[in-house]
């Protein structure tokens, strides 16, 4: 066989190794996503998430270690996806930061905030079990969190600029409030012990949002 043919050759049958990383990859961290929501992440091994992709152990390791396939796992339940497109970047976001009236603000976050927390709370149960005992977990923990927070900031801003922050209602105050009260534990509350269901839960964020937040039209903010 000719260089140039060899060349050809390698050069047809990468896409379909290509595809079939992705999958693997995918597979992987989808297993890992059930096992840590499960089991929680003490209980979850890597021969585990190895059986449940349907992969050796060997290809477990060579995406990530265990804490990393964790984050993997957390960030793909925070987005949706694999696309490298930060959150505040997506069009739901995008169209929530943008929006002026305090009542479709609310609307916008409850229909995007429910499908996301019913995705991510199983997971950040098992991320803030692991930051209990893992060093680097523990650091990356208090990094999501402020990143979180950082995120429930400008949803703020964007709820005071369209004047939807009550009388005496800080921003600071308003962001601590709902980055405390909107996390895993009331959402495994709600859906694990009362039952609650998407919809149940969509109501329930946006009766949070209107209730802390506002609105109040002509309000400025503080």
């Amino acid at each position: 066989m000719s260089m140039t043919v060899a060349k050809e050759a390698r050069r047809y049958h990468a896409p379909r190794r290509a595809e079939q990383a992705a999958a693997t990859r995918d597979a992987i961290i989808s297993a890992a996503s059930t096992l840590f929501a499960e089991r929680g992440y003490a209980a979850t091994t890597m021969a585990a998430i190895a059986k449940e992709a349907r992969v050796t152990p060997k290809s477990v390791y060579a995406v990530a270690e265990k804490p990393q396939l964790l984050l993997l796992a957390v960030d793909r339940a925070i987005v949706g996806d694999d696309e490298p497109v930060p959150l505040l970047d997506r069009p739901e976001m995008r169209a929530l930061l943008a929006a002026r009236d305090p009542r479709a603000q609310a609307r916008l976050a409850a229909r995007m905030g429910a499908p996301t927390l019913l995705r991510l709370y199983p997971l950040y149960r098992a991320f803030e079990q692991a930051a209990a005992t893992d060093p680097a977990l523990r650091e990356a923990w208090s990094d999501y969190q402020r990143r979180r927070h950082t995120d429930t900031r400008r949803v703020i801003r964007a709820v005071a600029d369209a004047g939807g922050l009550r009388p005496g209602l800080s921003a600071d105050r308003a962001t601590d409030t709902l980055w405390a009260l909107v996390g895993w534990h009331p959402v495994a509350l709600l859906v694990e012990e009362r039952g609650w269901s998407q919809t149940q839960l969509t109501r329930w964020l946006e009766d949070v949002f209107v209730s802390l937040l506002g609105p109040a039209p002509g309000n400025d903010d503080r």
